[in-house]
């Protein structure tokens, strides 16, 4: 007896679940099968990501007055340490899927954290997600998922070219996820043509998992926006064959418009005095009746663009993205602030507008066994760079009387160069090496007058990672899980 209609495809159509009455009538090979493909629409995924760092910095530079690159690499170094062990993440995720009659994906729902030798950290996927069984294109999502905006922050971090993202990512975007509700268009996995995605999403704002907030203390929702496209053109038979080729094309446009909470009654926003010293505004735009009324608006705008060749030797991966836009921050650092439980900061905003971008070269080179399988060994060229104050630069970036006016190392533009290698013998495991040097602007700030180069970091990681998928006799992970594809 079917509990579900045939045609509507929702779970389970064929396998239905049967009165108690009907238990007796099924053969016992049919109670195996329907177990057996219940446990398939189930997948566990989960990695670590054991590393050991070194750095000259010590927890900041000779003049203390800087976290630098170390407070954006697994956190801030020791004071008294330059080098250590630590479990950058540990993630475990269970998810769910379910496949209609014409073995496409309708119903979707994911748990996943992430823990380390500090204990249980954060929680980085808990939703679900409901696809219409008719057009197979449209879904309503529901719950803590990454944030859809750009390339870099909603990328898995085990498949990642670099240990980190850039500077302004974990900046503007911190820890990854966002709670909220999102419509999404996505093109099935039987659509060949191309793919497409766009995302419509209202989320709190405040991210998940950052700081001690635990709560929304703001009644506004700040809306995510993001189109991607991509397309890939087998030449010559495709990278499978020794003289052929795949070349592929994705980007994405996207858009953040969200608010802030004034919390206090002064808000500061970046003035030039009358001898053209470059300042926050003095005393702050007094505004009584905007604290707890007015939002300042933090709005972005981002673009990515990735061009990729895979062949039998090898891949070539091109990719750069660009953001820019507003962030109202406070005035010790450029991150959005946020609450103490469900308690505003209350702390006075200082707003500026920023930009920042990425580009990242990669060249992988496949090992081609003679049991047909491929080992990959990589390496990646990245540059960053993140201003997070474009009214403001070099020498005039300097302290003030005042105090509030003043600007600090949270005014100063940072570039980054990387370079590492990466060695994937088996889906299981990775081994990366990689240098980060860090280049800081020359400004008037004790201890900052020229480039310090303290906050380089030399990172070695050894990853561990395990997926059911792969038992599966359908499974298209066979091969390498850390070539990425479209």
């Amino acid at each position: 007896m079917a509990a579900y209609s045939q045609n509507a495809g929702f779970p389970y159509n064929q396998d239905a679940p049967l009165l108690n009455n009907d238990q007796d009538t099924l053969p016992s090979v049919q109670k195996v099968r329907r177990a057996l493909n219940i446990l398939n629409e189930f997948r566990i995924q989960a990695y670590i990501q054991p590393e050991w760092q070194y750095s000259p910095s010590q927890g900041g530079n000779n003049a203390g007055a800087v976290k630098g690159l170390t407070e954006v690499q697994g956190g801030q170094f020791p004071t008294l340490a330059n080098n250590r062990f630590l479990l950058r993440r540990g993630r475990f995720k269970l998810s769910y899927e379910h496949k209609n009659a014409k073995d496409l994906k309708i119903v979707e729902f994911a748990f996943q954290f992430d823990a380390s030798e500090r204990g249980f950290t954060a929680i980085k996927d808990f939703y679900g997600k409901i696809i219409d069984p008719w057009t197979v294109w449209f879904g309503l999502q529901g719950g803590i998922f990454l944030r859809p905006f750009g390339f870099e922050s909603p990328a898995p971090p085990a498949f990642h070219e670099s240990p980190e993202f850039s500077r302004m990512s974990q900046t503007i975007m911190p820890n990854e996820c966002e709670l909220g509700e999102a419509i999404v268009i996505e093109s099935p996995s039987k659509f060949t043509k191309f793919y497409f995605r766009a995302d419509a999403s209202l989320v709190n704002g405040e991210g998940i998992g950052v700081g001690s907030e635990t709560g929304t203390y703001e009644s506004r929702k700040d809306f995510i926006g993001r189109i991607k496209a991509g397309k890939s053109w087998d030449v010559l038979g495709g990278a499978s064959q020794k003289k052929g080729l795949t070349v592929g094309l994705n980007g994405s446009l996207s858009y953040y418009n969200g608010g802030v909470l004034q919390t206090t009654n002064n808000v500061y926003s970046i003035v030039a005095d009358t001898f053209q010293n470059i300042t926050f505004n003095p005393t702050g735009t007094i505004d009584t009746a905007g604290k707890n009324n007015r939002y300042y608006k933090r709005e972005y705008y981002g673009a990515h663009l990735e061009v990729k060749a895979d062949y039998y030797i090898g891949t070539t991966t091109l990719r750069g993205e660009y953001i820019a836009g507003k962030q109202p921050g406070t005035l010790s650092s450029s991150q959005v602030p946020t609450g103490t439980g469900n308690a505003s900061p209350g702390l006075d905003l200082y707003v500026r507008n920023f930009n920042g971008g990425m580009f990242y070269l990669t060249q992988s080179f496949k090992n081609h066994m003679k049991d047909g399988h491929i080992m990959y060994h990589d390496i990646t060229l990245k540059y960053d760079w993140y201003d997070p104050n474009r009214g403001v630069s070099g020498t005039l970036v300097k302290l003030q009387a005042n105090p509030k006016a003043g600007l600090s190392s949270s005014d100063m533009a940072y570039q980054t160069l990387g370079v590492g290698y990466s060695f994937v013998p088996y889906n299981w495991f990775k081994l990366m090496v990689w240098y980060d040097y860090v280049i800081n602007e020359n400004t008037s700030l004790a201890g900052l007058t020229s480039n310090f180069h303290g906050d380089n970091v030399l990172t070695v990681r050894t990853q561990f990672y395990i997926d059911t998928k792969w038992f599966g006799s359908k499974s298209k992970y066979r091969d390498n899980l850390m070539l990425k594809q479209y």
